[in-house]
């Protein structure tokens, strides 16, 4: 009975736009390194944390990083900055999920200009209750969310 539910489970399909995730936080000077920019790691637990976000949507529970496959910063950050971090599901296999992140940031008090500061793809697995792989949706191609 247990593979039957497996199976229905898998059955179904959700969109990328279904478990897009957009994450937002003032940067502060705490969060600076020894250079007056905002430490990497800081950067890198927002983007985490927005993944995961995006695959336990997907997943419709429980999903834990299992590798950080590609990491770019690609301009500083600073204090006082606003930074978007936007995640969104790119291939889902049966239990594991590829998130994409872009990082953007802007003066959090100014309706300026964004700049992408960081990208970064990361690949996830779904749990169940007891720390086991369990099976994801399909990633449906045509998006309804975005149709």
């Amino acid at each position: 009975m247990a593979d039957q539910t497996a199976i229905t489970v898998r059955c179904v399909s959700k969109g990328p736009g279904e478990s897009r995730v957009t994450l937002a936080h003032i940067m502060s000077e705490h969060d600076t390194n020894l250079y007056g920019t905002i430490h990497g790691g800081v950067v890198m637990k927002l983007i985490d944390d927005a993944a995961a976000a995006a695959a336990g949507r997907h997943a419709g529970g429980p999903a834990v990083t299992v590798a950080v496959d590609r990491m770019s910063f690609l301009a500083p950050v600073r204090a006082g900055d606003l930074l978007s971090v936007d995640a969104e599901l790119e291939r889902a296999g049966r239990t594991s999920m590829t998130v994409t992140v872009s990082v953007r940031a802007e003066r959090w008090n100014a309706s300026g200009p964004t700049t992408e500061v960081a990208t970064a793809q990361l690949t996830f697995v779904a749990i169940d209750a007891d720390g086991r792989p369990r099976p994801v949706p399909a990633l449906d191609a045509l998006d309804p969310a975005t149709a």
